[in-house]
């Protein structure tokens, strides 16, 4: 008998056909168009034994562990006779028939996180940002925590509970997880304080915490990004321009790249932030409140000249509004429009990765890094941008191009690092950063033909 390979959150998340789900018989995850336009996953339970199709939930209300447990319940239940569904049927009956103050009044995961949230924003907290803390927790609740946990009632909560809802992200992700984890503890730590709760042992606590030794050890690689040489650069973006007609997300990456940009600072790029200044030069002005060094430390926003080649790619890009938002690399969902994701960045690279390595037989990998299991590390948006830009800017002899002087180069990443350099600033060295650029951008694209 074929066993169906085991389903994961990564494939999951970008099925577009109905597929087995592996580990449990007949347990299959299904994309279908609901009538409002929107599309959805359901998992199903396939019984050819008794006849029966299943609905077991809503991905990602229902999340893949759930969904493989009950998957295994009901193909148990119904064998020996029993309908699960009906089953569940009556218990549901039998739960909305209770008092609704009783339900109202409980404090679950869900509520907790929302009224941490509320308490510390009123407190000043998180401000000057792009998305709110409330928005990131229902991203949070949305993409990555089951329905199971969300209504939960706090004293209720335990590790198992947390290790089995974000254990395998935590192999696979380096910030969500101990960000939803930290924020967990802290909430809780604070329902005890204000007495919401009763004392108890902070389920979420990772270090020193029962929850720490029920994660896996092993967590996704760190430490410095994945850069390329900068003599592989100009090859590396006569590829990536050859997706950027289709792709959000090779935009995005070109744009950072022409610009030295981080992520966050791409990928919430508006069209309103695309401005010129008086001598009719393009600039991408970016509010302080959206840097790494914030407002407290310069008192001027950032300005990243942009080159021609950076101007020409901006020029065919399509310019998609939506209730006054104008993000220049943008995702639709559920009819909101927000920054590309951050997903989209690795998801693209080891395309481009597994495409060059049936070319040379290396793909887009750092020389000088290993993983853990000594293999080469492919790239990322954060190396190639930044640390192949910056290797590039120091050599001019190397790479053809005039020297550029230490404090322009640090202007161009952005980067303030003496106490009296921030006290003298009072604007950025447009001018002679222009220059930085627009080399950068003639030495990306020395490879790509007229049409690219």
């Amino acid at each position: 008998m074929r066993t169906a390979e085991r389903m994961t959150e990564r494939k999951l998340k970008t099925l577009t056909k109905e597929t087995a789900c592996g580990v449990v018989p007949g347990l299959y995850v299904s994309p279908r168009s609901l009538a409002d336009g929107t599309k959805a996953k359901y998992f199903l339970l396939r019984m050819k034994q008794i006849g029966r199709v299943f609905t077991l939930g809503k991905y990602p209300a229902m999340s893949l562990s759930e969904a493989f447990a009950k998957a295994a319940d009901w193909r148990e239940k119904a064998l020996k006779g029993i309908d699960p569904a009906a089953e569940e049927k009556v218990l549901k009956a039998s739960l909305s028939k209770k008092e609704p103050s009783t339900t109202e009044n409980v404090l679950t995961y869900e509520k907790l996180m929302f009224q941490w949230i509320d308490f510390n924003e009123k407190r000043g907290r998180w401000q000057n940002k792009l998305k709110t803390r409330e928005e990131i927790w229902q991203g949070f609740f949305r993409n990555h925590i089951p329905e199971s946990l969300r209504a939960c009632p706090v004293p209720e909560l335990t590790a198992e509970m947390f290790a089995e809802a974000l254990g395998e992200k935590w192999q696979t992700m380096i910030d969500t997880p101990e960000r939803i984890l930290a924020d967990t503890k802290n909430a809780i730590d604070w329902a005890m304080r204000s007495e919401m709760i009763p004392p108890m042992i902070n389920p979420a606590q990772v270090t020193g915490g029962k929850l720490g030794d029920l994660l896996p050890l092993q967590r996704p690689e760190c430490g410095h990004e994945p850069a390329l040489p900068p003599s592989r650069m100009p090859a590396f973006f006569k590829m990536l321009m050859e997706y950027a007609l289709s792709s959000p997300a090779a935009r995005c990456l070109a744009f950072a790249i022409l610009t030295a940009a981080r992520n966050s600072t791409a990928r919430e790029a508006t069209w309103s932030e695309i401005q010129q200044d008086e001598d009719g030069n393009w600039l991408h002005v970016i509010p302080r409140s959206r840097m790494k060094v914030k407002a407290e430390r310069l008192p001027f926003d950032r300005k990243t000249p942009l080159s021609t080649a950076a101007m020409e790619l901006l020029q065919t890009m399509p310019r998609v509004k939506f209730e006054g938002q104008e993000f220049l690399f943008p995702s639709i969902y559920q009819r909101s429009l927000s920054p590309i994701t951050r997903d989209a960045f690795p998801r693209l690279i080891k395309r481009m990765h597994d495409r060059q390595r049936k070319i040379d037989g290396i793909g887009w990998v750092d020389p000088e890094q290993r993983s853990k299991k000594g293999e080469p590390r492919i790239v990322t948006l954060h190396g190639c941008a930044r640390a192949t830009f910056n290797t590039w800017a120091k050599d001019g002899k190397r790479f053809g191009h005039e020297f550029f002087p230490k404090d322009v180069r640090e202007s161009c990443l952005d980067h303030r690092n003496e106490a009296y350099q921030c006290a003298y600033d009072r604007d950025l060295a447009i001018g002679e950063m222009r220059e930085v650029f627009e080399a950068w951008g003639k030495f990306l694209t020395q490879e790509m033909n007229a049409d690219q």
